[in-house]
């Protein structure tokens, strides 16, 4: 690991900053709470984060959990032209030293895939999707197999 805790470049893809932001703020709905109630919990310890500090956890600790499907997503998120948006933090991890811009933004889709973060129009949460494939209408299915189960 190298010694030396540099400010790094990270340069994202922008379609990927609103359902991490919405990650942080509500959860995923089912695993992760959306809010912490103090009131409930007063001798609970509270995980305070920030979008950039998010990026660095998903892709450093579930980065390389699902590459196939990572690579994929990013792959076809590029293909599209996506608008990149550039941050800027210390970090001595090898993946923010040495790795590739690309490899940086499959390692924080991979992990995002793995935690079920969707990101619309390439992932519904559970599965990648097809090009040709309409989010809302394949989201629009599982409501209905969810509602089946009730």
């Amino acid at each position: 690991m190298c010694d030396d805790n540099k400010v790094r470049s990270f340069s994202m893809y922008e379609v990927l900053e609103k359902p991490l932001m919405d990650f942080l703020m509500a959860g995923d709905g089912v695993n992760a709470l959306p809010v912490f109630e103090e009131e409930f919990y007063p001798d609970s310890h509270m995980i305070d984060s920030s979008l950039i500090n998010l990026i660095k956890f998903i892709s450093t600790s579930f980065g390389r959990s699902r590459i196939p499907a990572g690579f994929k997503i990013v792959e076809r998120i590029h293909s599209d032209n996506s608008k990149k948006k550039t941050f800027r933090f210390r970090s001595r991890h090898p993946l923010f030293v040495d790795g590739s811009p690309r490899y940086q933004n499959v390692c924080l889709v991979s992990g995002m895939v793995y935690l079920g973060i969707p990101i619309l129009p390439y992932f519904d949460g559970q599965n990648v999707l097809e090009i040709n494939e309409d989010p809302d209408e394949y989201l629009a299915m599982m409501r209905m197999e969810n509602a089946d189960l009730y």
